[in-house]
C-alpha cells in the first residue's frame, strides 16, 4: 500500500468511526415514511421514530439529539402551529422531508426556512438525505450551544463572551483585582468600561465597601470640583463617600485642569481637602479610571497632565471592540434577549432567525455592546412573528447595502457564509493554531482543513502560537 492509499484508508477509517453514536430523531406524524427511516438506519444511524407531537416532545425531553428529520405532507398544513411550536421548543439541526406541494405554501416555506437546516422533497434520494444528515450532524458538533449561564464570567457583573479576547479580559480583571493599585480602563464607547470597573471592585478585597461612579463628562466644569472633593459648606464629596471601596471616574480626560491638579495631590498624599477648607482628611479608596478617547493623545496635546496619567495608569486594561470579537455576538444577543423577553407582547417571540444572526455578524457595531443591547431590546418590541428578523433589529438596510456579488442568494450560500465566518472566528480565538481549533470545534484536523478549503478560509499571519501544529 503506497502513501496515498494509506492516507485514503486512514480517512475512510476516520469517517467510519465518526458514524458511531450518531443519533437522529425521525418525526413522521403520518407514518408514511417507515421505509425511509429504515434506510437511514441501515446507513449506520441510530434512529428513534415518533409519530405524534406528544411523543416527540417527551422523547426530546428525555434524550439529546443533534439532528432530526421531520416529515411534512399536505395533510399536515393545518398543523403548522403545533409543528412550529415543536421546532421552536426543541431547536436543533432539523432536516425536513416534504411533499412538493408543501413548499408552495408560504407559511410552510417560512417555517422550513427559519427552523430547518435543509429540506428534501418526496420522493427523495436516500443517499442524498443521508449526506445532508451527516452535514447537519457535523455542523451541530461544530457549533455547540453552551448554556447562557456558562458564558457569564461573573454573575455580579454579567460580562458575556467566550472569545479569546474576552478570556484575556477576564484574566486581566482577576489579576488586577488582587492588587490594590489604580487601574485605567480604555476602550471605545459602548464596550462596557463601567462593567469592567464593577468586576474589578467585586473581585477585590474592597468588595464589601461602596462602588461610587462619577462621569467627568456630564458634570459641569464649575461643579465637578465640589462633586469630587466636597466643600466646607456642603460636606463630603464622592471621594470621601468611597472610603473603604472604589471610586470609578468615567471619561477622566474631560476633567478640568484645576481638578486634575487636585486629583494629583490626592493621589500623592492620600488626603482630601474640601473646597474652602484647609483641613486635610485621610481617605482610603481605590481609584479606577476610564476613557473612550485616546488618552495618549490627550497627554501629548496637554489636555491631560502627564504626571497624573502615570499616577492613574499603574495597571491598564484595554477592552476589545465588539467587531474584534464578533464570535461573541450570538451569545450576547441571546443574553440580552433573555434579559428583556418579558417586554415582548404576548410572549410569542422564540429567538433570532438565521437571517437576523447573519445580519448581526455582518454589522460593524460602531456602538459596540451598548448598540447590540439597544437593537435587541428594540427588536423584541417591534417583532411581529415568532423569530426576530433583520428589519426588527434595524439591520435590513445594512444587508441591502452590501455589494450584490457578496450577498447570499439562497439558503446554501447563507449557510456557507455563516459556517466559513464561524471557522475564521474559531481560528482567530486560537491564534491560528489548527490543532487547538479542531479540538475546540470537536472535529479532526483533516476535517478542519477540508472545511477551510471548502469555504476559502486562509490562515492570516502566525499569531502568538504556531499555526502549523
Amino acid at each position: 500500500m503506497n502513501a496515498t492509499q494509506k492516507r485514503g484508508s486512514d480517512m475512510d477509517a476516520e469517517a467510519s468511526r465518526s458514524f458511531a453514536g450518531r443519533r437522529a430523531l425521525f418525526c413522521d406524524l403520518s407514518r408514511t415514511q417507515d421505509e425511509l427511516a429504515s434506510a437511514i438506519k441501515s446507513a449506520r444511524w441510530q434512529i428513534t421514530t415518533v409519530d405524534s407531537i406528544e411523543s416527540a416532545t417527551k422523547t426530546m425531553h428525555d434524550n439529546a439529539f443533534e439532528v432530526g428529520v421531520i416529515v411534512i405532507n399536505v395533510g399536515q398544513l393545518e398543523m403548522l402551529d403545533q409543528l412550529e411550536k415543536l421546532l421552536d421548543t426543541h431547536p436543533m439541526n432539523w432536516v425536513a422531508v416534504v411533499e412538493s406541494n408543501v413548499i408552495e405554501d408560504t407559511r410552510a416555506a417560512g417555517l422550513i426556512s427559519d427552523h430547518c437546516f435543509d429540506y428534501h422533497t418526496l420522493p427523495c434520494d436516500t443517499q442524498q438525505l443521508v449526506g445532508t444528515l451527516g452535514h447537519a450532524y457535523g455542523m451541530a458538533v461544530l457549533r455547540p450551544r453552551p448554556a447562557i449561564s456558562s458564558l457569564i464570567a461573573d454573575n455580579d457583573t454579567q460580562m458575556v463572551g467566550t472569545s479569546q479576547a474576552m478570556l484575556n479580559l477576564y484574566a486581566a480583571v482577576k489579576k488586577s483585582a488582587r492588587v490594590d493599585a489604580p487601574v485605567m480602563i480604555t476602550g471605545e464607547t459602548g464596550t462596557g468600561k463601567e462593567l469592567v470597573g464593577r468586576a474589578l471592585h467585586n473581585q477585590s478585597p474592597r468588595n464589601t465597601g461602596p462602588f461610587v461612579t462619577v462621569s467627568c463628562a456630564t458634570i459641569p466644569a464649575n461643579l465637578i470640583g465640589e462633586e469630587l472633593f466636597g466643600s466646607r459648606e456642603k460636606g463630603p464629596g464622592r471621594i470621601e463617600q468611597s472610603v473603604g471601596g472604589s471610586l470609578f471616574l468615567d471619561s477622566v480626560t474631560d476633567l478640568p485642569a484645576e481638578q486634575q491638579m487636585l486629583l494629583l495631590r490626592f493621589m500623592q498624599t492620600g488626603q482630601v481637602e474640601r473646597l474652602n477648607s484647609n483641613q486635610p482628611i485621610p481617605v482610603d479608596v481605590r481609584i479606577i479610571t476610564a476613557s473612550s478617547n485616546s488618552i495618549d493623545e490627550a497627554v501629548k496635546s496637554g489636555q491631560f497632565r502627564e504626571d497624573l496619567f502615570y499616577r492613574l495608569n499603574i495597571l491598564h486594561i484595554e477592552i476589545p471592540a465588539l467587531r474584534d470579537r464578533i464570535g461573541d455576538v450570538d451569545s450576547l444577543a441571546q443574553y440580552f434577549f433573555e434579559k428583556f423577553i418579558d417586554d415582548a407582547p404576548g410572549g410569542r417571540i422564540k429567538g433570532f432567525s438565521q437571517q437576523a444572526k447573519i445580519a448581526m455578524h455582518q454589522h460593524n457595531w460602531p456602538g459596540n455592546v451598548r448598540e447590540l443591547l439597544n437593537r435587541v431590546r428594540q427588536s423584541i418590541v417591534m417583532c411581529e412573528s415568532t423569530l426576530i428578523q433583520p428589519i426588527d433589529l434595524g439591520l435590513a438596510g445594512h444587508a441591502a447595502s452590501e455589494d450584490e456579488s457578496d450577498t447570499p442568494t439562497n439558503l446554501d450560500e447563507v449557510r456557507a457564509k455563516a459556517e466559513g465566518e464561524f471557522i475564521r472566528n474559531a481560528l482567530e480565538r486560537n491564534y491560528n493554531n489548527v490543532t487547538e481549533t479542531a479540538s475546540q470545534l470537536g472535529v479532526s484536523r483533516v476535517t478542519l482543513y477540508r472545511l477551510m478549503k471548502k469555504y476559502g478560509v486562509q490562515i492570516a499571519g502566525s499569531g502568538r502560537r504556531s499555526a502549523s501544529k
